[in-house]
């Protein structure tokens, strides 16, 4: 990475440390950060005694992840250059000592808007610029600098996002305060106050410095009391790496920082295998930053770890990619870490020095994001063409061999590795994902299966969430997660708990899921908690480390809603709505927030207010018949059967298999005075729903209304057929066999 000797974006601080700036007044932070608050501490300091690191680390990509921009020298990005995107054109600008770099945007709609950036963030292959206000916010522009190129692009490349919505670069998920900062600063705190909506976020030093890794460590007795309680862990490569994983992971935050040191499952939620993340073979598809792949790897449960490749002080690699040497290292004739020796060519099956004999070019596709920021997956995949054929799976070999046909590729692959060998288990298991991203729910039992065979602990976990995800009332997955949730990896003991406290299993769980609230890992202890809510004590340890993990993002519209859905459990209704209501403002266009809150208002016997929120999901959802069918259910319930129709009726158009909405409909339609139009919505839902004993049930009771009974005890033992002991249909059958009815 690098300028490459191009002329700078901008004018930045080169110096090893810039100066420190602080906006706002000074919050609370973790105690191991107070030297670097009160100015006794910074990366200046170690490298005092510690120059070889901090002459590596000097211009790195960790240091320049985030610095101040000149006023005063305006750099090659802002000399009347410009770009578009979906939403605006942009000029950029400088207006001198005075005003700095600009930034202008015409929006589509004639708007037109200065910036005045005072900050940037990344700089390697691309930089981006972020945008204050005044409410101590800063957004990452949706425009980003190509240092290389020396043009302006889209990040986003010509994608809809308009103002106003989430998405858009001036919306909350480009926001650098909650978004950004903490994986670009040292000793980052948000500072976030809900009560006014408004950021005092403080730090010690721009980008990433010695101690944000590092930590003060033990054993500097001269630094005072602040080098004090954190470990040294310099040499200890298994956990300096989980201080990596912090910021190279897609994972959700549980605390608001983590130490270094630190456990990462006691500070984050990692995202497992799941569409649209990762392929159904692991390979990554949107940004994983790296340790989600290589978490599912074999080299990571084989004990690699990111250090035995990367410097952490440079950023660079150990050792070149030409000839294989960084993998050799570990895969050659004699290596102490007992890997399999593999002898690139005759593996490869081509010629030394070219790339299908580059190990890397076989095993870590690379991706490009952001437009200009190419990555490769640290899952460590075996390419395989019959995958790509069968599934659409990318893989390594139709990438390189484009001028040829998948068949042959798949005929090459066949002659030099046999016609399944290894790959059948990895086969099997890529089938089985698949089928469970589609919503296939018959696969639960193969899901089950292949966590025995499995021995990844990452895929074992996905592969129980995956299971888990298909198996609404936990009852068919309770029994595997019985078995792991003792298991010694982390991520398998969540999930086996999140199994067990899911709809349906958790009152039959509770010993076992208040017993996991004392778990090791934070990461269990509140997925523990999470079904356990209602009863935790005020004031408690699990009270207060649930309510901690619900405050962290709280500015987020997920963690709204999740917040809202809790406060709901609790009895706290109106804070409740509160939440949910704020998330919508916060991200107007996602359907699930309005359904949650419709959920809530219905609940709070608000039906015609429920109702409006699910019309609004359903607007947001065009093909999802859920929320019509929801609508329609608070409608009726609100008195208003005309809208209740119509909605029902939107909801089987947008899924004619929905049986229960064909249900509701013919009930409507029989209760109308239409029992002919009603017994014809039930055969519609008696066909798609087959396994919904109540659409046959009415539709005898409306046949025994008209006076049709054989045709009545037909309808009435078709629901017996699909449920032997459906009451309603046994006692109708009884009333008809004693004389009784019409």
């Amino acid at each position: 990475a690098g300028c490459g000797g191009l002329a700078l974006a901008v004018a930045i601080a080169t110096a090893v440390v810039g100066p420190r700036v602080r906006y706002g007044e000074p919050v609370p932070a973790p105690e191991w950060v107070a030297g670097i608050r009160e100015g006794r501490l910074d990366s200046a300091y170690c490298i005092s005694c510690h120059k070889e690191a901090g002459t590596a680390w000097n211009g790195s990509l960790h240091h320049l992840a985030n610095q101040e921009i000149s006023a005063a020298r305006p750099g090659a990005s802002f000399l009347g250059q410009t770009a578009s995107t979906h939403a605006a054109g942009y000029t950029f600008a400088h207006g001198g000592a005075e005003q700095g770099p600009i930034i202008r945007e015409e929006r589509r709609d004639g708007t037109v808007i200065d910036h005045r950036p005072s900050m940037m963030i990344a700089y390697g292959t691309l930089r981006q610029f972020l945008v204050p206000d005044t409410t101590g916010r800063f957004q990452a522009t949706e425009v980003a600098w190509d240092p290389h190129k020396l043009e302006w692009f889209g990040v986003f490349g010509m994608e809809e996002r308009n103002p106003g919505e989430w998405g858009h670069w001036t919306g909350q998920s480009m926001n650098w305060n909650s978004m950004c900062a903490r994986c670009h600063m040292t000793a980052y705190h948000k500072g976030y106050d809900e009560a006014t909506d408004r950021y005092q976020s403080t730090w010690g030093e721009q980008g990433i410095g010695c101690l944000q890794c590092h930590g003060p460590m033990t054993g500097h007795e001269s630094g005072g009391k602040a080098m004090q309680r954190v470990d040294n862990i310099s040499r200890q490569p298994a956990r300096m790496m989980e201080t990596c994983a912090a910021c190279h992971a897609r994972a959700e935050d549980l605390t608001a920082s983590m130490p270094p040191g630190a456990a990462f499952e006691d500070h984050f939620r990692l995202q497992l295998m799941a569409d649209p993340t990762y392929y159904a073979d692991g390979q990554i598809r949107d940004e994983d930053f790296e340790w989600g792949s290589f978490r599912h790897s074999r080299m990571h449960t084989a004990g690699a770890t990111c250090l035995d490749c990367h410097n952490a002080h440079t950023g660079k690699l150990k050792l070149p990619l030409e000839g294989n040497a960084l993998c050799m290292q570990c895969h050659a004739e004699g290596n102490e870490r007992k890997a399999p020796v593999i002898n690139p060519t005759a593996h490869s099956f081509h010629k030394p020095e070219s790339t299908g004999n580059r190990c890397v070019e076989c095993h870590m596709r690379e991706t490009t994001y952001m437009q200009r920021d190419p990555r490769r997956d640290h899952g460590f995949i075996t390419p395989d063409p019959l995958l790509n054929k069968e599934l659409g799976i990318p893989d390594s070999c139709t990438k390189c061999h484009a001028d040829k046909s998948v068949d042959w590729n798949i005929e090459a692959w066949e002659k030099w590795y046999g016609p399944s060998g290894k790959a059948a288990p990895r086969r099997a298991r890529t089938r089985a994902v698949a089928r469970a991203y589609a919503g296939d729910a018959t696969v639960v039992p193969e899901l089950l299966r292949l966590i025995d065979e499995e021995r990844v602990p990452a895929w074992r976990a996905s592969l129980l969430e995956l299971a888990r995800g298909l198996d609404p009332d936990g009852a068919a997955v309770a029994p595997m997660a019985m078995r792991l949730r003792s298991d010694p990896d982390n991520l398998i003991r969540a999930a086996a708990v999140r199994a067990l406290g899911q709809t349906g299993a958790g009152a039959r769980f509770r010993p076992q899921l208040q017993a996991a609230l004392k778990d090791p890992s934070r990461l269990v202890r509140l997925d523990a908690a999470w079904p356990l809510s209602p009863e935790l004590a005020a004031g408690s340890p699990e009270r207060r480390e649930l309510d901690a993990y619900l405050d962290v993002f709280i500015d987020s519209p997920v963690s709204l809603m999740r917040r809202g859905q809790d406060r709901f459990r609790r009895g706290r209704a109106a804070e409740a709505i509160a939440d949910l209501q704020r998330a919508i403002r916060l991200d107007p266009l996602s359907a699930p927030l309005p359904e949650t809150l419709g959920f809530i208002l219905d609940d709070s016997d608000r039906p015609a207010e429920a109702a409006a929120q699910f019309e609004r999901a359903a607007e947001l959802a065009p093909a999802s018949a859920g929320p019509p069918y929801f609508a329609a259910l608070a409608w009726a319930a609100a008195g208003d059967l005309a809208k209740a129709e119509k909605h029902l009726r939107s909801a089987v158009g947008r899924d004619p298999s929905h049986g229960r909405a064909w249900y509701n409909l013919g009930l409507l339609l029989n209760q109308t005075g239409r029992p002919a139009e009603a017994l014809d919505a039930l055969a519609h839902g008696e066909k798609q729903g087959a396994a919904d004993p109540d659409i046959p049930y009415a539709a005898a009771t409306i046949l025994l209304q008209a006076g049709r009974r054989d045709e009545a005890v037909a309808a009435a033992r078709r629901a017996l057929a699909i449920d032997p002991h459906h009451q309603p249909s046994t006692a109708l059958l009884r009333q008809l066999q004693s004389g009784a009815g019409p």
